[in-house]
């Protein structure tokens, strides 16, 4: 993990107004895959991702390689054995094949007697089937119209590998797996392309015709009907090639541009025009040039210059570089890239620093996000219908494939869990206290039991509760592996047990980070989690209503210590009887003295050991919580300690997916408001003016969005009886979202439907407020 910016709260919220840039991407997680990823692709039409893993499952790298198959809907794994050192892999999505060429003996040539193979992969049955090529292939492509697959083989036929050897390139039949043909190529082939419409392959040659390899470079034209070879002449040292279909035009990458001998001046892209006799156009980039991808749909050309940490656009129409991003520190050694066209997104991979940067094609900004540390991505793919990314990391013992959603994060359902202790550091061998000014990271999955182990969640539903040695400036939960957001998740500056509601993303292996300002012990919670569709439940969001108010003698009067209270919930602020889980915010108001804990849980199960909200002070005390219906769709309730009354409001529940649900977006951290920042407006007390416009905030969540998830903080100036959140251009309801009678600073997670991207709020006092925005719900 990279190292962490700790801020304290106060400085944070009056100087600080952080948050990743609009539409920013998402790392979801990480998911285990075998000993050095090394290559990546997807299959849209499955929704399926292959990780190819070079030395399988041995360290020693003796073994035979294997590729982690990522099924698209679950992220739940398989794994298939393929030949010695895979190096590189295609998809064929008509036939829904998969070709994994192993170079056997990786870079232990001279002298490798054995010749490669491609290993077939049959994606429904995962059965393999093994087709020896040439000496040591190191790339290969599909064309899936003539079910023809292409092999470069950088020895060709020559088992020593002599420089004088020219390579090759195997064309294998798609449904006999047999080697029809050897094609001819120049001196260490080193990339290929194709374009199906023509039926033409395009090879690019590192040292061209010279054995030497001081000469400029070529690139081998093979016509895939005849099968005959032309040469055409680029700059020196091709090393990566790519075709824009819509424009026919072929992109090669010559690392040290017009110098082969010493490669002083920077490096440039050859534009093939195929259209005009494969007249070449030399483009200068930058130093170093060793990667590019062509968004088609734009006509504009990315280029990842290995040696000044840069990328260059190219724009197809003029053959200019319009722009030139920085992706990366000094240190940086960018080294892959991919295109999602459907959101004109581009992804770059840095090994050194274990990061990805997304340039928007639109806007042309960049985001910068950490990947776990050393995870050393090598490769990376994206699915331009999920739109997700997926790298493939070969700095792990085993390796891992990071999953990354785009600009429109990943919809995700809400799947219920019986409420369960998750964590609880006052506890033997936990680890203890989280210490001031430090961090710990949690893998919640394997936290017990409480998480079914065939599942994969990218975002947990948790209590978080804090029991502080002391005051607490502010506690933050983030998913492990990103960088710490200079958010709160909740503040106890008196030092008293509290506890806050969070919809947390899932970080690297399923874990989030903690972080604390003053030393406290933690308790996490959780109730259910979001995954990928599949058996989930959608959200219905419903203006902020009152559900129970015990006060005065209503609704059963007031709770009893040590006594279940049951509810039944639907039928009241229309909520369906076929509602899984509702979305509450609860209050108790302690009769006298305090209440050590109030339990929410489904009626008819066994009251769990959790812990829905504290109140050793005696103050009301809000808490949102995501509550499983029960039995005969009941909710039971539970005082510890002392009879108290209850306010429950609703803003929503969970049910079957229907045309009108919605679905969870996850979002990077990002503060939405912060009424003591200059320009965000000021201290208020009653209804706030103007609204909250979140649609046109910084963060700028999509449109759709029907739902926003905050965590939302009041600063008061003394007491505010209640702050309450709802959709702009709708009456106030009776409800609240929070209380802070006594003045101090106090947050809750806040679901808030929306009808325009705007909200409106209203405080019973005087106070500030903050709003963090960590996801949304939407079609």
């Amino acid at each position: 993990m990279r190292t962490p910016r700790f801020f304290p709260l106060a400085l944070a919220l009056s100087v600080f107004v952080f948050a990743f840039p609009a539409m920013s991407q998402v790392y979801l997680g990480s998911i285990s895959a075998g000993q050095t990823p090394i290559a990546v692709a997807t299959n849209p039409a499955t929704n399926t991702t292959y990780v190819v893993n070079q030395c399988g499952n041995d360290p020693t790298c003796l073994s035979p390689g294997t590729v982690t198959v990522v099924r698209g809907v679950s992220l739940e794994t398989d794994t298939v054995r393929v030949g010695r050192q895979p190096v590189a892999i295609a998809v064929n999505s008509n036939t829904n094949k998969i070709y994994v060429a192993n170079s056997v003996c990786g870079n232990n040539y001279p002298n490798c007697p054995t010749p490669g193979s491609v290993t077939v992969i049959d994606g429904n049955t995962r059965q393999t089937h093994s087709v020896n090529v040439g000496i040591d292939p190191n790339a290969i492509v599909v064309n899936a119209a003539t079910n023809k697959i292409y092999v470069e083989n950088y020895c060709g036929t020559d088992p020593t590998c002599a420089a004088t050897s020219s390579g090759t390139v195997s064309v294998i039949d798609g449904a006999s797996f047999q080697v029809t043909a050897t094609v001819n190529v120049n001196i260490q082939p080193f990339a290929l392309a194709l374009n199906s419409a023509t039926n033409k392959i395009y090879v690019a040659n590192f040292c061209g015709a010279d054995s030497n390899c001081q000469s400029l470079g070529t690139v081998t034209v093979i016509d895939g009907g005849t099968l005959t070879a032309t040469a055409v002449h680029v700059d020196a040292f091709p090393d990566a090639v790519a075709l824009n279909a819509l424009t026919k035009q072929v992109y090669v990458v010559n690392n040290c541009g017009d110098d082969p001998v010493n490669c002083a001046d920077g490096g440039t892209v050859s534009d093939i025009d195929t259209t005009n006799g494969n007249h070449v156009t030399e483009i200068p980039v930058g130093n170093g040039p060793t990667a590019l991808a062509i968004d088609a749909v734009t006509n504009q050309i990315y280029v990842v210059n290995n040696l000044d940490g840069t990328v260059s656009q190219i724009d197809g129409g003029s053959n200019q570089v319009v722009n030139s991003f920085r992706v990366g520190s000094g240190r940086s050694s960018p080294k892959g890239i991919g295109v999602d066209s459907a959101t004109n997104k581009i992804y770059v991979i840095d090994p050194i620093t274990s990061t990805v940067t997304m340039i928007d094609g639109v806007t042309s900004t960049t985001t910068r996000l950490g990947l776990p540390s050393g995870s050393t991505p090598q490769a990376i793919a994206v699915n331009s219908v999920t739109n997700l990314a997926f790298t493939a990391n070969g700095g792990g013992v085993p390796g891992t494939a990071s999953v990354i959603a785009g600009a429109d994060a990943a919809a995700l359902q809400f799947y219920s869990l019986p409420p369960c202790r998750l964590l609880d550091t006052r506890q033997m061998g936990s680890g203890g206290p989280i210490l001031g000014g430090t961090w710990r990271s949690f893998a919640l999955p394997q936290l017990n039991h409480c998480i079914p182990a065939h599942v994969t969640p990218l975002a947990y539903s948790l209590n978080v509760s804090v029991v502080p040695h002391g005051g607490l400036g502010y506690l933050t939960v983030w998913p492990t592996g990103e960088d710490q957001p200079l958010v709160a998740t909740l503040n106890s500056p008196d030092g008293r047990i509290k506890a806050n509601a969070a919809i947390v993303p899932a970080g690297y292996q399923g874990a989030v980070s903690v972080f604390a300002t003053n030393t406290t012990d933690v308790i996490l919670d959780i109730n259910g989690y979001f995954a990928m569709p599949g058996t989930g439940s959608q959200f219905y969001p419903l203006t902020p209503c009152r559900l129970i108010d015990t006060r005065n003698g209503h609704d059963q009067g007031t709770l009893q210590a040590k006594h279940e209270r049951d509810y039944a919930i639907p039928g009241h602020c229309g909520i369906p009887a076929d509602a899984t889980a509702y979305s509450f915010n609860i209050a108790a108001i302690p009769a006298r003295g305090g209440l050590d804990y109030l339990t929410v849980w489904p009626k008819g199960e066994i009251r769990p050991l959790v812990s829905t909200l504290n109140d050793n002070t005696g103050t009301v005390v809000a808490n949102a919580a995501i509550v499983p219906a029960g039995t005969e769709s009941a909710t039971a309730f539970y005082p510890n300690s002392n009879k108290t009354d209850l306010v429950v409001d609703v803003n929503g529940y969970f049910a079957a997916p229907s045309s009108s649900g919605l679905s969870m977006y996850p979002t990077a951290p990002c503060r939405v408001l912060d009424t003591r920042v200059i320009g965000d407006g000021e201290p208020f007390s009653g209804e706030l003016t103007p609204p909250v416009d979140v649609l046109n905030s910084i963060c700028a969540p999509p449109a759709a969005a029907q739902a926003y998830i905050f965590n939302a903080t009041v600063v008061p100036t003394g007491s505010v009886g209640y702050l309450t959140l709802w959709p702009d251009s709708e009456p106030m309801p009776l409800a609240s979202t929070l209380n802070a009678y006594d003045g101090f600073i106090t947050s809750n997670m806040a679901i808030v439907p929306t009808l325009d991207g705007s909200i409106d709020a209203y405080a019973a006092g005087l106070t500030e407020l903050i709003l963090d925005i960590s996801g949304y719900f939407a079609p």
